[in-house]
């Protein structure tokens, strides 16, 4: 109980005073948590020095990915009743859990090795039955198996006909680079034939991309590398100037 008012004393005190030292800077809406107010900018590297500006919100630590996904699933998952649906969430990331518990009879949660989780499944492997699941939820999991096939031949396989699997990586390359052997806990950098991939699983795989949703949400990744804005990236996701979109594939079954 100590711990639980202590974080929500640092909320208190964290917010207005954030929003405080960064007066003028942009306001953005979060869509998870309701906090209004500016953004922190995320470090991904020292060197070079790596920058997503505007990018994890004060209130629920969510960041660009979190909040498109969480349109994504109030678009494409919620439904009038959730009478009888399951969803298997695969290394769940927690801001995400309880709107998908609020939209499906049964949640459940998956990873190779973390406790926290009601399943240690390796996702080249599973051990569920066939079409198990109405919904499979993929995020920032494929650069990690070596067998990229299987992982999307199991996710196939668990769900039942009509069932959908929501696939979130991150695309910075055309095409995927396979590394060979585990480099930093991953296999490869995902490239858009990922999608490719997908369809040859898939009876139909849509995309849906950051930009068709409200900009108050601060969806798109603002990458700013050793002081400059970088835009390096594939054509179909480039945002000029600025950095790249954010998509989220739905592989249909």
């Amino acid at each position: 109980m100590r711990q639980l008012w202590t974080e929500k004393l640092k909320q208190w005190v964290r917010i207005p005073l954030y929003k405080m030292l960064c007066r003028g800077k942009p306001a953005y809406d979060c869509p998870i948590c309701g906090y209004h107010g500016p953004f922190k900018d995320k470090r991904i590297s020292k060197v070079p020095d790596v920058m997503r500006v505007h990018s994890k919100c004060i209130g629920c630590g969510s960041t660009e990915r979190h909040r498109m996904q969480y349109q994504v699933i109030q678009e494409f998952l919620a439904t009038d009743t959730k009478a009888d649906r399951n969803i298997l969430h695969i290394a769940p990331e927690f801001c995400l859990q309880p709107l998908l518990q609020s939209l499906f009879t049964t949640y459940h949660t998956a990873d190779l090795f973390r406790k926290d989780v009601d399943f240690n499944e390796d996702i080249q492997r599973m051990s569920f039955a066939d079409a198990s699941y109405d919904c499979v939820f993929v995020s920032r999991v494929l650069t990690i198996p070596p067998d990229l096939e299987a992982s999307l031949r199991e996710v196939r396989r668990v769900l039942k006909p009509g069932g959908i699997a929501v696939i979130a990586e991150t695309y910075t390359h055309e095409k995927s680079v396979e590394y060979g052997e585990m480099r930093n806990h991953r296999s490869r950098i995902i490239g858009l034939d990922l999608l490719e991939k997908m369809e040859q699983h898939f009876a139909r795989v849509s995309r849906v991309y950051s930009s068709q949703y409200d900009e108050k949400f601060q969806l798109t990744n603002r990458m700013v590398i050793d002081g400059k804005p970088a835009d390096d990236y594939p054509k179909s996701l480039c945002v000029e100037g600025v950095g790249f979109m954010d998509l989220v594939a739905l592989g249909h079954v």
